[in-house]
């Protein structure tokens, strides 16, 4: 084997070595990235690591002026309070169905708050001038979502079963 061959081959083994070292020096002083604890499943703290339990609907959506299986009427006004993660741009969708579930109005519930909190927030919705159908059905309040069900989470919505009256 020519000379100059064993010389290059020793070059190419001594960058070889230079940058292993080099590389190892490198990784010694980088920081570490960091792991999560090991989590003992006996005496975690619940209230910090896990998640917060499910509030009942029942509990976070409150009515002032509706009941269940009420009669309602054109230009009538519905206020309470719900979470404000409900809200996009300080209102949420109202849907008044009938029984096989045809959507025959849509309206706008609206708050004058701050509604970018977790809270209860305040709102109210007026019900249509006049109603296209009467009879048994359902407002259907349902939490905004900007996202069109893109975000992946699941959308919220309070069903209320009424009696539409045309006036």
């Amino acid at each position: 084997m020519p000379r100059h061959h064993i010389i290059n081959s020793l070059h190419i083994i001594g960058l070889i070595i230079i940058t292993v070292i080099f590389a190892f020096i490198v990784g010694m002083f980088l920081p570490k990235k960091s792991q999560a604890p090991a989590v003992d499943p006996v005496s975690y703290n619940e209230s910090t690591l896990a998640p917060a339990p499910a509030i009942p609907l029942r509990e976070i959506i409150q009515f002032n002026d509706i009941i269940e299986n009420n009669r309602v009427n054109p230009k009538q006004i519905i206020t309470g309070t719900v979470p404000g993660t409900w809200f996009f741009e300080g209102s949420f969708p109202v849907f008044l169905k009938k029984p096989s579930g045809e959507i025959f109005a849509t309206v706008i519930a609206k708050t004058d708050e701050d509604w970018m909190v977790t809270k209860n927030v305040s709102f109210s919705v007026t019900l249509p001038d006049e109603f296209s159908y009467s009879g048994i059905g359902t407002i259907v309040f349902t939490q905004n979502d900007p996202s069109n069900g893109e975000s992946g989470r699941p959308i919220q919505e309070k069903i209320i079963p009424v009696i539409f009256e045309n006036e």
